[in-house]
């Protein structure tokens, strides 16, 4: 199965790298082919970002299941996650949390993907 990860790159703590690198690595080791974006993109900016982004797309496209480590402050996530909502809708392709969010008393973008996530 091919799994593509949201997961933060920019301004992640050592632990959230961690985290993501064994959750990658447990995946690997089950036979699944995962795009992890720190690992799998050049993420050397062309000023605007246009060209990560397309990568990220491409990738997104060939996918199974999008796989979400969850971080609000990230806005790339964020902006994978609009991409993941769409490509659930259109080709009905899964997306899982890697781990549970809590529900906040506000609106946003983890208690819309609590809602729209199959549950592992």
């Amino acid at each position: 199965m091919n799994v593509y990860l949201i997961c933060p790159v920019r301004n992640r703590s050592a632990e959230d790298r961690r985290f993501a690198d064994r959750y990658v690595a447990e995946l690997e080791q089950r036979g699944n082919t995962v795009h992890y974006p720190p690992r799998d993109v050049d993420q050397t900016d062309d000023g605007i970002g246009l060209k990560i982004s397309r990568a990220h797309r491409e990738a997104m496209l060939k996918c199974d299941e999008v796989h979400v480590i969850w971080d609000e402050e990230s806005k790339g996530s964020h902006f994978d996650f609009g991409m993941a909502f769409m490509l659930q809708a259109w080709k009905k392709c899964p997306i899982v949390l890697a781990f549970p969010l809590e529900e906040t008393r506000q609106k946003g973008y983890g208690n819309m993907l609590r809602v729209v996530a199959e549950r592992p």
